[in-house]
């Protein structure tokens, strides 16, 4: 929600800016407003997990783990899920559900913290899936969170010189 916000924000005040002819402000603003747009996006937005019949994908900040349903060892619900492996690694999911609150309880009775209807969806699929084939956990960077930090990084360099250049 916050990423969204920052984005209408700023693409408003880019075309603003651009509307009443002042592709300074647009050329010094536009590298810094993408660059914390893109931010926002890849700690809030980008972060999630994908099931499928061959694996679990959890995308995390600039990393992406794709682990076989074979090589799940366990799954639980922490602050966030926690994929552990057979090999001992533990894959924390930044993009799935967190701790729900406890549903309030009648007097006499103790808490019950109800599990996230994600979480149940992903216990079904590793029990049904947990003695098929697979391969190896495969680590490795988030490409297109990647690709969009260096066009960010880019038109914030262009928006640094049109500053240097300009005074």
């Amino acid at each position: 929600m916050a990423a969204g916000l920052v984005a209408v924000l700023g693409a408003f005040l880019l075309v603003d800016a651009g509307v009443r002819g002042s592709w300074d402000v647009v050329l010094r603003a536009l590298g810094p407003i993408v660059l914390l747009v893109w931010v926002l996006w890849v700690l809030t937005y980008r972060p999630h997990i994908r099931i499928d019949d061959a694996a679990v994908t959890v995308v995390n900040p600039l990393r992406r783990t794709v682990v076989p349903w074979s090589a799940v060892a366990d799954v639980r619900l922490r602050w966030q899920i926690v994929v552990e492996t057979i090999s001992g690694r533990r894959v924390q999911c930044w993009g799935g559900p967190s701790l729900p609150r406890p549903k309030p309880a009648k007097r006499g009775e103790r808490a019950v913290l109800r599990q996230p209807d994600e979480m149940t969806v992903l216990l079904d699929r590793w029990s049904e899936r947990r003695d098929a084939a697979g391969g190896d956990v495969v680590r490795g960077w988030d490409r297109p969170a990647l690709v969009a930090g260096a066009v960010a990084l880019a038109l914030l360099v262009v928006s640094l010189l049109a500053v240097t250049l300009g005074s």
